[in-house]
Parts: structure tokens; C-alpha cells; sequence
């Protein structure tokens, strides 16, 4: 159980830290050469059981990259208006995954949730992290003078981070 929840809260803060790079631009997978090294290999290099678990989950990717570090194998893609970076182990084990969004795309109880308790604010950007059979959802809110990054899991919503804009 310790291990669990020590992986989930390291996925929430390696979330924190992507959603502190997004901006305003809808996010695009540019990888330059780092694309062109990993698809000269391609999915050669990757795991059987990895690549097919991979189709099975996430059947409509595209612009897929995959890269590998020790036991781990990631993948990076786009689907459905979303950008995720996915992880499976050696065996072919889905790990978790971290997409980011925008706010069409939030589930309808999760954005209910956040405009009815933040209605002066707009939604910025969302990130998603789905891990150990939980998901975890980080949702950047703006108004004119703050951004403020809350977090909702298991039904609950936490202020994480508040940001004041400069005047």
C-alpha cells in the first residue's frame, strides 16, 4: 500500500512540474532529432507484449515516439486533442500516463466541480495523470490578476499552487 501511494504522489509532482511548463499554445509533440533517433529504431528496440498492450489502450495514436531507460519503456503520442507520455515496464505493464488538454476535453463532473467552486476563473489547461487504477486531474484556473492550480482525485478538489500575475 506504501509503495502505491508513494508512486501515485510521484506521479502528482512530476504533474506539478509539467503543468508549470504549459502555456496558452495548445501543446504539439516537436521532438526535432530526438524524433528522428527514435523512430530510426522505431518500435524495434521496444518490447512485443509492450507495443501490442500499447495498441490495445491507446488504438488512435498518432505522432507516436517511443524512448527506453533501463526497464522502463515511454512512449509519447497524440490522441484525440489530447498529448500524453505513457510508461510500461519490460513485461508490458501499463505504468501510468500524463496527458494534457484543454478544457473540452475534462470530464463533465470534473469541470462541474471546478466552475461551480471557481466560477470567476477560466480553466487554462488541465493535465491528467492516470496511475494504479486512480486519476488524478490538475487544472490550471486564471483571472486577471492570479493562477491557481487545484488538484481533483477521488471526487475531492485541493488548492495546490497560487501564482500572482505581475502588474
Amino acid at each position: 500500500m506504501k509503495k502505491i501511494a508513494v508512486l501515485l504522489v510521484t506521479a502528482v509532482l512530476a504533474l506539478g512540474i509539467v503543468t508549470n511548463a504549459q502555456n496558452s499554445v495548445p501543446f504539439k509533440v516537436n521532438a526535432g532529432k530526438f524524433d528522428e533517433e527514435m523512430n530510426a529504431g522505431g518500435k524495434t528496440s521496444i518490447n512485443a507484449k509492450v507495443i501490442s498492450n500499447f495498441d490495445r489502450m491507446f488504438a488512435d495514436a498518432s505522432n507516436v515516439i517511443w524512448s527506453k531507460e533501463k526497464n522502463l519503456n515511454r512512449v509519447y503520442f497524440e490522441s484525440k486533442g489530447k498529448v500524453t507520455r505513457a510508461t510500461f515496464n519490460q513485461k508490458g505493464q501499463f505504468l501510468y500516463s500524463i496527458s494534457t488538454y484543454s478544457e473540452q476535453l475534462l470530464p463533465k463532473d470534473v469541470l462541474l466541480m471546478v466552475k461551480e467552486t471557481y466560477y470567476g476563473k477560466s480553466i487554462f489547461g488541465v493535465t491528467e495523470v492516470k496511475a494504479l487504477d486512480k486519476t488524478a486531474y490538475i487544472v490550471i484556473l486564471e483571472d486577471k490578476t492570479s493562477w491557481l492550480h487545484i488538484k481533483v482525485l477521488d471526487g475531492e478538489m485541493t488548492e495546490e499552487k497560487v501564482y500572482l500575475k505581475a502588474q
